[in-house]
């Protein structure tokens, strides 16, 4: 009598443990999906994200504009410039960093920031700014740009499909 109470705690015990790992085997699916279709539908829109602001942390941040700039240093090599507009949209000081930025091509390859004057400022409440990201071009677009904030972890992304190419003009001069 014992041991038939026992094996009948130990099978409810089990039944129990896989329904359980069963549950967070099928929740980690969903979340690995998850970027996927969101992917997809960033990528549905034809002209890209330039202009479009994202909130992240309060923060209203936008792509204005995106250029293809000579590199000073590397003869054959281009920059992208992305011109970025915030806006504090909090009660409180926020920081605004084009560190907490990220750029990748086509091919998922990671860009390096190039050392010019990138952003980085402390914002008032209710208060813009205007500011330049540069990043050594490597491989093609679309690009995909990623603001991350480094204390919320909240973050939004962009997808770049059309760059406007300032190297021709340059050379011409």
């Amino acid at each position: 009598m014992i041991l038939k109470r026992r094996f009948r705690s130990m099978g409810i015990c089990i039944l129990t443990l896989s329904i359980f790992l069963t549950g967070c085997m099928s929740g980690e699916k969903e979340i690995k999906d998850e970027p996927k279709i969101m992917q997809k539908q960033t990528d549905s829109t034809a002209k890209g994200d330039i202009g479009q602001e994202k909130a992240v942390s309060g923060v209203s941040i936008g792509i204005e504009n995106a250029l293809q700039l000579e590199h000073p240093d590397q003869k054959g090599k281009q920059v992208l410039q992305l011109q970025l507009k915030a806006t504090n949209k909090t009660a409180e000081e926020r920081f605004v960093d084009v560190f907490e930025m990220s750029v990748w091509n086509q091919e998922n390859k990671k860009l390096r920031i190039y050392p010019g004057d990138n952003l980085g400022t402390k914002l008032a409440p209710g208060k813009s700014v205007k500011g330049n990201g540069y990043y050594v071009i490597e491989g093609k677009g679309p690009f995909k740009v990623r603001y991350e904030n480094t204390e919320t972890k909240e973050k939004q992304e962009w997808i770049i499909n059309k760059v406007t190419d300032m190297t021709e003009d340059t050379s011409k001069k």
